[in-house]
């Protein structure tokens, strides 16, 4: 699938990370410091944040979310919330409807869960630029996750990976935008296991057994997600300047998703981009799932305060990959990193 919009901006972009810094020593009793050496080199994750127990991930959004309304004070403007995380509050209700309240946002407000993953940003921002383009509204989109209270410490091919962190980006309609944004979209279903919760849903429910065996935390299969990006994110990038018509010394940045150093390093290669175009903050806050890119536009595009075209590409669960281009203009707001 792909899409193309004009007449759609990204009015503000914002970010809450967890304050609990956790570095590759909490591993120690799972990992000697050779192994903890070779994981830093490959996948290029020294720190992570991790939320406190009581903190979730739509506290996290709220906070984000929190600073653009005060800021803009554009509460009563915003017709549309959506909410994507795969560690909302509830199964029942939708948290948005409880973001909706939090925020002070109109009853009138349509409020919406996205449960998706590592290409969650490509997904949700075409959602919101589909709404935008046909609304007088401005939309919401808040992406958060708490992945660490799905993780389970003994699991060597998760543990170390993920981190806790939030996103909140406002998108509105404006005619004088003419400059267009492209979108397009794979799913794999055959593979949906290769990443997953095997238990706790209602296709193999919470069982006496669950803990013990550890199926109620995230499970991967390593080498297949490997094999599976350096196979068809580099083809997909290719396809989608074809179809899009873009020329890629055009991007000013490629933002991929922050699964993994080595793994973004060899896309790159792939397609002999300049290394000084491919941004990285995995170091810092490891894999955010759909939160990565908009953390990486935070963190590291921040102080530019001009025109921008970017590429993003996310890619992971489901599975599913997307790229979208993107502008990102010298009046768009981009807060400094909240810690919460």
């Amino acid at each position: 699938m792909t899409q193309e919009f004009d007449t759609v901006i990204i009015e503000a972009i914002s970010a809450c990370v967890p304050k609990n810094k956790v570095d590759n020593l909490y591993f120690d009793d799972i990992l000697d410091s050779k192994e903890i050496r070779k994981f830093e080199k490959t996948t290029g994750i020294i720190n992570r944040r991790y939320a406190d127990k009581d903190i979730t991930a739509s506290d996290l959004g709220y906070k984000a979310a929190k600073k653009i309304l005060e800021d803009k004070k554009c509460s009563e403007s915003v017709t549309t919330l959506i909410f994507l995380s795969q560690t909302p509050d509830y199964k029942i209700p939708f948290t948005s409807n409880i973001l909706q309240d939090r925020l002070g946002l109109s009853e009138t407000t349509l409020c919406l869960d996205i449960n998706a993953g590592c290409a969650g940003f490509v997904q949700g921002l075409s959602v919101a630029y589909s709404i935008a383009s046909n609304s007088r509204g401005k939309v919401l989109l808040v992406i958060a996750e708490t992945l660490s209270k799905i993780l389970t410490k003994e699991d060597r091919s998760t543990s170390m990976l993920f981190g806790d962190a939030a996103t909140a980006i406002l998108i509105s309609k404006d005619t004088k935008q003419k400059e267009k944004s492209f979108f397009s979209f794979h799913s794999d279903g055959k593979n949906s296991d290769a990443i997953q919760i095997p238990e706790g849903g209602y296709r193999y429910p919470f069982n006496e057994n669950s803990i013990d065996n550890k199926s109620i935390y995230l499970k991967m299969d390593g080498s297949k997600v490997f094999d599976f990006t350096l196979r068809e994110i580099p083809k997909s990038i290719e396809c989608f300047f074809e179809s899009s018509k873009l020329n890629k010394e055009k991007i000013d940045y490629f933002l991929f998703h922050q699964s993994n150093k080595f793994i973004i390093k060899q896309i790159a290669s792939k397609l002999s981009l300049d290394k000084d175009k491919v941004l990285l903050n995995i170091d810092r806050f490891g894999n955010t799932s759909g939160v990565s890119i908009p953390l990486l536009i935070v963190t590291e595009l921040k102080n530019l305060n001009k025109d921008l075209r970017l590429l993003c590409t996310g890619y992971g669960s489901g599975l599913n990959w997307g790229n979208t281009s993107i502008l990102i203009n010298a009046k768009t707001k981009i807060y400094t990193l909240i810690e919460y």
